[in-house]
């Protein structure tokens, strides 16, 4: 009977050990799902926290980074039109960006992650977008690999017959570019337009300050190309009685039509206003102007990695105006036919920066006597990819004088800061 006993109580002391206590079951489950809300709480509002931190910053490739992942982690806790909102304010950033290489990838990142919140159609619209994006790409070499990324992200999505097509393509367009290009006719490019402020210093004139802008631009085509080198500045003279404040130009455009990839005919014109030819000291109505334009051939001595860095001579022939109004006296006002030989090398690398270089001769064919030496440097030293330090020298001989007093050789130089548009 004993031995009986004490296997029933064994046996309950058992049976309570492995039947779960009801009510601590139950107050278990609430404490997990109370911990679970909580910590989605905290969650969110962390992220909410993070969007705000976003939204302040400027508009940039990593803002749109981190709006990406934030929409991620938003979906994540189920937030997908919260997600979708953020995506959408990502979008918005990278279509305003310029470099198109940078907008393609961009938004095919962009797309991608459409995809992973569910947003198949979406994504597959933006990267629709993208294509007629990179297929204005000019340079071939770069639209292929645009075009090829694109491919990748439709075989990611499962768009299996978009990426073969666009593979395919970016093939043919990569193949092509790593074929040598021919030297001529020359890769159209876009045009350079270069603007900045310098201050300068004259000689010969008491200029007590000097402030004006320097214009640069350049077009190239296939069998033409233009530049235009100039300074237009406003200069202040102390001697003068009046007219204290005078306009000063200095203007070169040249024209070039390409036979092949050494020979052209230019059309080259130059203007300048009160500076090359030779005020008198007490210059208060002094003015001086001299035009010239020239036709000829150039034949290319050196080219560099593209046709706006060369170096040219050129011989041409035209009419040279020249105006002087000196002491409320007119002095000159002639037309004369002109020859002109010249050296022109425009952006020839030395190291960083860049040299732009005018010597030449021109003699008046009708008289001999009245003949022009000049000597126009310009150097462009770069601080950043659109900021530069451009300085310019010009000197000028005229074996002609206007009258007894002039000196023969004038100079001004200037300096300051250049913007590439």
């Amino acid at each position: 009977m004993l031995g009986i006993s004490v296997c029933k109580i064994l046996f309950m002391a058992i049976d309570n050990s492995v039947i779960p206590n009801p009510e601590f079951s139950q107050n278990h489950t609430l404490q997990l799902i109370a911990s679970s809300e909580e910590s989605e709480v905290k969650e969110q509002s962390r992220l909410d926290q993070s969007l705000e931190i976003i939204d302040e910053m400027n508009e940039s490739q990593l803002k749109v980074i981190l709006l990406n992942n934030l929409a991620l982690n938003y979906a994540k806790l189920g937030y997908k039109e919260k997600a979708q909102a953020i995506l959408g304010q990502s979008s918005s950033i990278a279509k305003n960006f310029e470099d198109v290489a940078l907008k393609v990838t961009t938004l095919t990142q962009i797309a991608k992650y459409y995809a992973q919140i569910g947003q198949k159609p979406q994504a597959i619209e933006i990267l629709d977008s993208t294509v007629n994006l990179a297929s204005n790409v000019t340079d071939q070499s770069l639209q292929g690999q645009l075009l090829l990324d694109i491919s990748l992200k439709y075989g990611e999505m499962g768009e299996e017959a978009s990426a073969q097509t666009l593979l395919a393509q970016s093939q043919t367009i990569i193949a092509k570019a790593s074929q040598p290009l021919p030297e001529f006719p020359f890769q159209e490019t876009p045009p350079t337009f270069k603007l900045g402020v310098s201050g300068s210093v004259n000689s010969f004139q008491d200029t007590t300050a000097s402030v004006g802008i320097n214009v640069d631009f350049y077009q190239q085509w296939s069998h033409d190309d233009m530049f235009v080198d100039g300074n237009i500045s406003l200069d202040y003279d102390s001697s003068r009685s009046f007219n204290n404040y005078r306009p000063v130009s200095l203007i070169y455009t040249v024209y070039r039509n390409h036979f092949n990839e050494q020979w052209n005919l230019f059309t080259a014109f130059f203007n300048s206003t009160n500076q090359d030819l030779f005020a008198s000291k007490n210059d208060d109505e002094d003015l001086e102007i001299i035009s010239e334009v020239f036709v000829g051939a150039g034949l290319n001595l050196w080219r560099g990695d593209s046709p706006s860095n060369f170096l040219d001579f050129q011989l041409g022939i035209g009419p040279r105006y020249e105006y002087d109004y000196i002491d409320f006296e007119q002095r000159r006002n002639q037309v004369a036919p002109t020859l002109a030989i010249a050296l022109f090398g425009r952006d020839i690398p030395i190291g960083a920066t860049k040299l732009t270089q005018t010597f030449s001769l021109a003699p008046a064919l009708d008289n001999l006597d009245n003949y022009n030496l000049t000597s126009n440097t310009r150097l462009s030293i770069p601080l950043s990819q659109r900021w530069s330090v451009s300085s310019r020298l010009f000197v000028r001989y005229s074996n002609e004088l206007v009258f007894e007093d002039n000196p023969k050789v004038q100079f001004f130089f200037t300096t300051g800061l250049e913007y590439e548009f």
